[in-house]
C-alpha cells in the first residue's frame, strides 16, 4: 500500500504531525501508543526549528518498547555535535486508558494510528484521560479513513467480504463516524477541533469523493475555557518507567568576548580550508582561469586585467600563495551557520550571528555573504 503514495504515507503522517507541533511551538509531547518508536525517532531529529525538550513514549507492549528505546538512544554524533537545547525522553509501559501523574503538564499528545487497535473499554476512557486529566494544549489523533478502502481491491470495500487494512484493527471509521467521536470529546472537555486529510494515491490526487487515506483531528484547548479536570482522586504512578534518556547539549554560558573569539576562529578555519582547496589539492583538479584572447589582438596595447577573472585577480593581490590565505575571501553565511556550535553561540538566531560579525575587525556580512578582508598565516 505504501508504495502507491508519494511521499510514502507514513512520512506524510509524520510530516503533518511535526508541522502541527511547530505551528503551536510545542516543547513537550507525549506519544500515546508509541509502538517501536517510529514517531519518537522522527521527533528527536535535531534541527533549528525543533524546540522540543521533553518527550514521553507510552505503550502496552514491552517488546515494542525495547525497540523504541533503541531507536531513541543518542548516537556518537550526538556527543560530537551537541544540541542547542536539552532533550529528555522517558519511555513508559502502560495503557493509554489509564492516567499517570508524571505525564501531567505536557503541552501536546500524539495518538497516531492507535485508536483503531484498542478495545472498546480503552476507547471509552480515551478522552477522559487524554483531555480530562492531562489537559494538553493540543491533541493530535490520526486513524484510517474507512471510505478510502474503496481504492484497495484486496479489501473488497462495500461487499460482504470487506476486510480492514490490518488484522489487529478493531474498527475503521468513516469520516462521519470519526467526526462525531471527536466532536463529542471536544465539546465535553472544552476543545476546538480541526479536521485534516493525509495521503492520496498517486494518480488519484483529484479524486476526493472518499476523502484521504488517513483522517486526522487536531484538538486545541480553548484558552479562556475554565479547567474541567476530571476528578480521579489520588492518581498514582501507574506506568512502569522503562528508560530515561538525556541527550548531551551545549549548557555552558560563554561571555561576549568568548563568543567573538570562537566565531573568529571558525572563520579562520574556513578560510584556511578554502585556501587548501584552491592551492593544495592536486593540480588536475584545480579550477583554471578561463581566458579568451582574440587572435588578432594588438600585443602593444594588451592589458591582462581586461581578460583575467576578477576573483582570480583578487586572490593574488596581498600575499604569496602558500604563506597566507588569499584576501579577500567571500564565504556563504550558511556555511558558517551550518556549524552546530555557531548556532548555539548565537542562540539559534541567524540575526544574532550577523550582529556578532559586525563586531569583528575586517569582517562584514552583506546579502548573506561573509566578506573577510584579512589574511591568515598558513602553518605548513
Amino acid at each position: 500500500m505504501e508504495s502507491w503514495f508519494c511521499p510514502p504515507l507514513w512520512r506524510q503522517r509524520r510530516s503533518f504531525i511535526v508541522d502541527i507541533l511547530d505551528r503551536f511551538q510545542i516543547k513537550s509531547v507525549i506519544d500515546y501508543g508509541c509502538g517501536e518508536g517510529n514517531i519518537l525517532s522522527f521527533l528527536i531529529t535535531p534541527s533549528d526549528n525543533n524546540q522540543i525538550t521533553k518527550i514521553a513514549g507510552v505503550d502496552i507492549s514491552k517488546e515494542e518498547l525495547e525497540k523504541a528505546t533503541e531507536a531513541c538512544l543518542p548516537w556518537p554524533s550526538d556527543y560530537s555535535q551537541k544540541r542547542l537545547h536539552p532533550l529528555m525522553i522517558d519511555i513508559y509501559q502502560g495503557s493509554i486508558g489509564e492516567p499517570d501523574k508524571r505525564l501531567k503538564g505536557y503541552e501536546a499528545i500524539i495518538c497516531s494510528e492507535v485508536i483503531e487497535h484498542v478495545y472498546q473499554d480503552v476507547l471509552d476512557s480515551f478522552f477522559q484521560v487524554a483531555l480530562g486529566f492531562y489537559r494538553p494544549k493540543i491533541l493530535i489523533v490520526t486513524t484510517p479513513n474507512y471510505e478510502y478502502n474503496v481504492h484497495f481491491p484486496n479489501l473488497h470495500y462495500g461487499t460482504d467480504k470487506a476486510s480492514l487494512r490490518h488484522l489487529d484493527h478493531k474498527f475503521e471509521w468513516t469520516r462521519e463516524q470519526f467526526k462525531a467521536w471527536c466532536t463529542e470529546g471536544a465539546e465535553r472537555y472544552g476543545y476546538d477541533i480541526e479536521f485534516h486529510g493525509i495521503g492520496l494515491l498517486k494518480g488519484k490526487e483529484k479524486e476526493l469523493k472518499n476523502g484521504y487515506c488517513t483522517q486526522a483531528c487536531v484538538f486545541i484547548k480553548r484558552t479562556r475555557e475554565e479547567e474541567k479536570e476530571e476528578e480521579e482522586g489520588v492518581i498514582e504512578e501507574r506506568y512502569k518507567l522503562i528508560k530515561h534518556i538525556e541527550f548531551p547539549y551545549f549548557d555552558e554560558i560563554p561571555t561576549s568576548s568568548q563568543i567573538l573569539k570562537e566565531i573568529s576562529d571558525y572563520i579562520e578555519a574556513l578560510c584556511k580550508a578554502d585556501h587548501y582547496y584552491y592551492y593544495k589539492r592536486p593540480k588536475r583538479n584545480r579550477p583554471r582561469c578561463s581566458i579568451e584572447i582574440d587572435k588578432t589582438v594588438d600585443w602593444n596595447t594588451f592589458d591582462i586585467k581586461t581578460v583575467v577573472r576578477h576573483d582570480e585577480e583578487k586572490r593574488e593581490q596581498y600575499h604569496e600563495p602558500g604563506l597566507y590565505t588569499h584576501c579577500p575571501v567571500e564565504l556563504p553565511l550558511e556555511q558558517l551557520w551550518s556549524i552546530a556550535r555557531v548556532r548555539y553561540l548565537c542562540q539559534g538566531i541567524v540575526d544574532n550571528l550577523k550582529s556578532r560579525l559586525s563586531e569583528l575587525k575586517d569582517i562584514r556580512e552583506e546579502n548573506n555573504t561573509i566578506i573577510i578582508n584579512k589574511s591568515f598565516k598558513i602553518d605548513d
